[in-house]
């Protein structure tokens, strides 16, 4: 397993190969790294932790195993160089804030088993302009998409509820389809959604 902290703030880390028998990664394990560029998880890690790659801010590639259940709080948080992310298919849950202000992002992958994404999970996704929000997403929490450059959006009909601020200053965003299973939907909800 890669413990705690580990390579916590090591500025200077440009790259490093995981072996493959790695089955554990712990919390900021890798946080703080700014010149960490690509980084390959092994088969075997089912958990992206909290913090783990938190303002690796060179970070352009990162590949996923298809062991991954889940990826927690701030995984990803300001990786201003992540271009693209394919979640893989066994990962049912986002954490908050997990790709916040990675504002380079403009594809990522959502998988069919997705149930659960946080608060502010992909809030200033700035070069965001389309994601597919899988059938099986309950609710979209509150600032989730906020200040995302998003140009439409489908909800699925298994969404009862849209929280606060979910896509407000979503400044591109021309088109929702909101489904009958919408129950709720929080206060400045699309606020300064100018072009819708």
């Amino acid at each position: 397993s890669i413990g705690s902290y580990l390579f916590y703030n090591c500025s200077t880390l440009i790259n490093i190969d995981l072996p493959k028998n790695v089955n554990s990664i712990g919390i900021y394990a890798f946080y703080w790294c700014r010149s960490l560029t690509s980084i390959v998880i092994p088969d075997g890690v089912t958990s992206i932790g909290d913090y783990t790659f938190y303002n690796c801010s060179s970070l352009t590639s990162v590949t996923l195993p298809e062991s991954a259940t889940s990826i927690g709080a701030n995984a990803f948080y300001f990786c201003s160089s992540l271009t693209n992310m394919a979640i893989p298919d066994g990962v049912t849950s986002i954490g908050g804030y997990a790709f916040y202000d990675c504002s380079s992002l403009t594809s990522i992958t959502l998988p069919e088993g997705l149930t659960s994404i946080g608060a502010y999970a992909f809030y200033q996704c700035s070069s965001l302009t389309s994601i597919e929000i899988p059938y099986g997403v309950t609710s979209i929490n509150n600032s989730t998409f906020k200040y995302c450059g998003l140009t439409s959006i489908s909800i699925p009909d298994s969404v009862a509820s849209i929280g606060s601020y979910a896509f407000s200053n979503c400044s591109n965003l021309a088109s929702i389809v909101l489904p009958d299973s919408v129950t709720s939907i929080g206060s400045y909800a699309f606020y300064y959604c100018r072009k819708l």
